[in-house]
């Protein structure tokens, strides 16, 4: 059978003008149009968790280990629908000397993407929606008869948020090509613990599987709801295999796939580690192969993350930066004698 939808309950407005912990459950969300098994998730639940009204601000910088490059992700909501920018407006990500547009379209509805790059004396990461119609209309298309006409500043130009890196993150455990035999498994993940107690962890997935006929591959989250331990920043958590390997004939109530800024933000970062050479589909991609029949590489991206402060003109939101490391695992079934 297909898995079903995953039902978010959707949280109420609150007027804060930084981040709030009780909204920080919008990435992990399961994405509607993820295909499993041939059939469609029942994405009529799936929806951010944002207010149904209000404006509500979803940024997430992060900076990978080693990399001289962040990615950026972010969307604004209005009333609970995504607001896509149009005409001449754009986010712009901004340190004291490197600034970007936003331009790469996120894989959710009025999200944006992109890499700024930075250095290590970087620790501050600006958000603003500027109005640039020459820069923004470079990758916009647009009939020739309006090629000419800029209808000026949206309403959203001038509203801002600010982010902050917290120190890298170093994983001592598990170590890479650890191999792992059933989903009951247990990942002992420790870390060289941080500086800020009140920092949250949060480990994201790129998996791919083979069978030896067929692949799957898709991302998944494990956040600090599920996993309360990832809520404080104290060098060691255990997470179960069953958060990234699943049965696909039966379903999962505990993996949650990659969406929103979590899902733009991985596939970011993947193409950049890749050099472009990732699939732009890699963790949307139809599955094929059963997870937990087929030998899996499990790429995990241990983050740690601080929250950041946006604009009060916003009724609410959802504004973070993170650094991030990576260890590569493998899930290989036992072979069962019939």
């Amino acid at each position: 059978m297909c898995i079903s939808g995953f039902v978010s309950d959707r949280a109420g407005p609150s007027a804060v003008s930084k981040g709030s912990e009780g909204m920080a459950l919008i990435p992990g969300i399961v994405l509607a149009v993820l295909v499993l098994s041939g059939c469609e998730i029942d994405g009529s639940d799936n929806l951010p968790r944002v207010p149904d009204q209000g404006l509500f601000m979803l940024a997430e910088v992060n900076l990978h280990e080693a990399e001289d490059e962040a990615q950026v992700a972010a969307a604004v909501f209005n009333d609970g629908v995504p607001v896509n920018l149009t005409g001449g407006d754009v986010f712009e990500a901004r340190t004291a000397t490197e600034r970007v547009l936003l331009m790469k379209p996120g894989p959710v509805e009025g999200s944006y993407a992109e890499s700024l790059p930075v250095d290590n004396s970087v620790q501050d990461v600006f958000l603003n929606i500027v109005h640039e119609p020459v820069e923004a209309r470079a990758s916009r298309w647009y009939p020739v008869d309006l090629l000419n006409i800029d209808p000026g500043p949206g309403e959203l130009v001038g509203k801002s948020a600010m982010v902050s890196f917290p120190l890298p993150v170093t994983i001592q455990t598990p170590v890479a090509d650890t191999v792992y035999t059933s989903i009951t498994d247990t990942v002992d993940f420790s870390w060289i613990q941080g500086d800020n107690f009140d920092d949250d962890m949060r480990v994201l997935s790129a998996i791919e599987c083979t069978d030896g006929f067929a692949t799957s591959s898709y991302g998944t989250v494990v956040e600090k709801e599920a996993v309360p331990g990832l809520d404080f920043d104290d060098g060691v958590e255990p997470i179960s295999l069953d958060r990234f390997i699943f049965d696909l004939n039966q379903g999962s109530s505990t993996i949650e796939f990659l969406s929103d800024a979590a899902l733009a933000l991985m596939q970011e970062l993947l193409n950049q580690l890749s050099a472009g050479n990732i699939d732009p589909d890699f963790l949307l991609r139809q599955r094929n192969a059963n997870p937990i029949e087929s030998n899996c590489e499990i790429r995990l991206f241990l983050q740690r993350r601080r929250q950041g402060q946006f604009d009060t003109a916003f009724d609410d939101g959802s504004v973070t930066g993170s650094t991030s490391s990576e260890v590569t695992i493998l899930y290989i079934p036992a072979v069962t004698l019939d």
